[in-house]
C-alpha cells in the first residue's frame, strides 16, 4: 500500500471515527437531558393538574356553602316543602355542572334531590354527620352503590375495568366524586339540616378536558388503579376510559408518586401519577399527566439525523482539504526520493571511474618493471635492448599522460561526489523536517 492511500486511509478513519464518537455521544447526552426535562416537564404539569383538581373542589365548596346560606333554601327545608325545595336543587344543578344535589333533615333523612323524589336516609354518611355538627366539608370521595342508585348516577359509574391486554379484572360500582357538605340553619343559628352536593367523575370529561386544553399533553382520573376520565385517545378515537394503569397500582398502595413512563392505548407516554387523598388522608385515586414519549424521541431523532447531515457536510469539506495536503506531501516524499536515487546513481558512476583509474595505474607500473629490466639487460652489455626500451619509455610517456587526464577527471569526479554527498545530506534533513517537523542543526 502507497503512503499516499496510507495517509488518506488514515485521515479518513480518523474524521469518521472521530464523526461517529461525537455523534453517539451527543445522542446520548441528549437524551439523558431530554429525559429530565422531560420529567420536569410532566412533574410540573401533574402539579398545574392538581391545582385545577383542587380549584374545582373549592367551587363545589363555594357554591354548596352559598346554597346553605340561601333564605329560600331554609325555608322550605323548615316547611318541608319538597317540591319547591326539589325544582331549586334542579336549577342550581343544572346551571353549575353539579352531578347531584340533596338535601337532608337535622336526622340526615332525604328532604329532597334535584335527581327526583327518592327519599331515604343519610344518616350513616360520615360528610353528613359532619355538616349536621356545623362543619362545611370538602373532598374527594368514594360513592356507594346505595347512594349512586338513590341519586340516579348508578349507570354512570358502573364499568367493567380491564388490563392492557384487554381481559376483565375487575367490576365498579362505587364512583369517584368531588363532594361537599354544608350544615343548613335556622335565623337562630340552629342547625336544622344539611346539603350535600358534588360532580361524579366517572366517565365525566369537563374537568379533563379544561386541563388538557390548559396544559397540552394528555390526563386522566384514576379510581384506584382505574382510569374513570381521559383525554388519552385510543388507536379508534375514542377515549381511554375504565383500563386499569400498572404504575398506579404502587402508587395508589404506598402513596408515593411515580414519574416514568407508561403505555396507554398502544402509545407510551413520559407520565407522573399523584395519588388523591381524601380529607381524611386516605387515598381514593390518583391523577395521571403525561406526555407522549414519541415527542422526546422525535426531537433526539431529528437533532441526531441534523448532527449526522452537518457532520457529513463537515466530513467533505475536512477531506477535501486534507486530500491535497496528503497529494502534496506524497509528491513531495516522491520528488526527495527520486533526487536520491538520481544522487545514488551519479555516485555510482564516480565509482566506475575510480576504478578505470586503477586499471590504468597497474598497466604503467607493469610497463616501469618491464623498462627497469631492458636497463639491466642493456648495462650487461645487450645493446639489442635499446630500440625495445626506447619503445618503453615512448608508452610509459603515453601512460603518464592518460593518468594525468584521469587524475584530473578523477578530481571533477570527487567534487561532483561531494556535492552529491551535500545533496543527500539536504534530502536527508528535508526527510527528516517532514517527518518531525524540525531542522538539522
Amino acid at each position: 500500500m502507497s503512503l499516499r492511500v496510507r495517509l488518506l486511509v488514515t485521515i479518513i478513519g480518523a474524521v469518521v471515527l472521530s464523526f461517529l464518537v461525537s455523534v453517539v455521544a451527543a445522542r446520548f447526552v441528549l437524551q439523558h437531558d431530554l429525559l429530565d426535562l422531560g420529567n420536569t416537564e410532566v412533574t410540573n404539569g401533574a402539579g398545574a393538574f392538581g391545582g385545577y383538581w383542587d380549584s374545582r373542589k373549592n367551587q363545589i365548596k363555594l357554591l354548596v356553602s352559598q346554597d346553605a346560606v340561601s333564605d329560600a333554601l331554609r325555608k322550605d327545608l323548615q316547611t318541608h316543602n319538597t317540591a319547591a325545595l326539589q325544582d331549586f336543587l334542579s336549577n342550581i344543578e343544572r346551571t353549575s355542572g353539579l352531578s347531584f344535589l340533596t338535601v337532608v333533615d337535622v336526622n340526615g333523612n332525604v328532604v329532597a334531590r334535584a335527581n327526583g323524589p327518592q327519599q331515604g336516609s343519610l344518616s350513616s354518611n360520615s360528610l353528613i354527620q359532619r355538616a349536621l355538627t356545623g362543619e362545611t366539608v370538602s373532598t374527594a370521595a368514594l360513592l356507594d352503590p346505595t347512594f349512586l342508585a338513590g341519586e340516579g348516577l348508578a349507570p354512570q359509574a358502573q364499568a367493567t375495568i380491564k388490563n392492557a391486554g384487554g381481559k376483565t379484572v375487575a367490576q365498579v360500582a362505587k364512583g369517584l366524586a368531588l363532594v361537599s357538605a354544608a350544615p343548613i340553619s335556622d335565623q337562630n343559628e340552629r342547625t336544622i339540616g344539611a346539603i350535600y352536593g358534588g360532580v361524579l367523575m366517572n366517565h365525566y370529561y369537563d374537568l379533563v378536558d379544561q386541563t388538557t386544553r390548559a396544559l397540552g399533553g394528555s390526563t386522566a382520573i384514576l379510581q384506584g388503579d382505574a382510569i374513570v376520565a381521559s383525554t388519552i385517545t385510543q388507536p379508534d378515537g375514542t377515549r381511554a376510559v375504565d383500563l386499569r394503569i400498572g404504575p398506579a397500582v404502587g402508587v395508589v398502595k404506598n402513596g408515593t408518586p411515580y414519574t416514568g413512563t407508561d403505555t396507554v392505548g398502544g402509545t407510551k407516554y413520559l407520565v407522573r401519577i399523584q395519588p388523591l387523598e381524601n380529607d381524611q388522608n386516605a387515598i381514593v385515586g390518583a391523577l395521571w399527566y403525561g406526555t407522549p414519549f414519541s415527542q422526546i424521541s422525535s426531537i433526539i431523532d431529528h437533532i441526531t439525523i441534523t448532527l449526522l447531515i452537518w457532520g457529513i457536510i463537515a466530513m467533505l469539506v475536512a477531506l477535501a482539504l486534507a486530500i491535497p495536503v496528503a497529494t502534496r506531501l506524497s509528491n513531495t516524499l516522491a520528488a526527495r526520493s527520486k533526487q536520491v536515487r538520481t544522487a545514488a546513481k551519479e555516485l555510482g558512476v564516480v565509482m566506475v571511474g575510480s576504478e578505470v583509474s586503477g586499471d590504468h595505474v597497474a598497466a604503467t607500473k607493469a610497463a616501469v618493471e618491464r623498462s627497469a629490466a631492458l636497463v639491466k639487460a642493456i648495462a650487461a652489455g645487450d645493446s639489442s635492448k635499446i630500440g625495445e626500451l626506447q619503445a618503453v619509455n615512448d608508452e610509459l610517456q603515453g601512460d603518464v599522460t592518460v593518468i594525468d587526464t584521469l587524475s584530473q577527471e578523477m578530481a571533477s569526479r570527487m567534487k561532483q561526489a561531494a556535492d552529491r554527498v551535500a545533496d543527500l545530506n539536504d534530502v536527508a534533513g528535508g526527510l527528516n523536517q517532514l517527518v518531525t517537523g524540525e531542522k538539522n542543526a
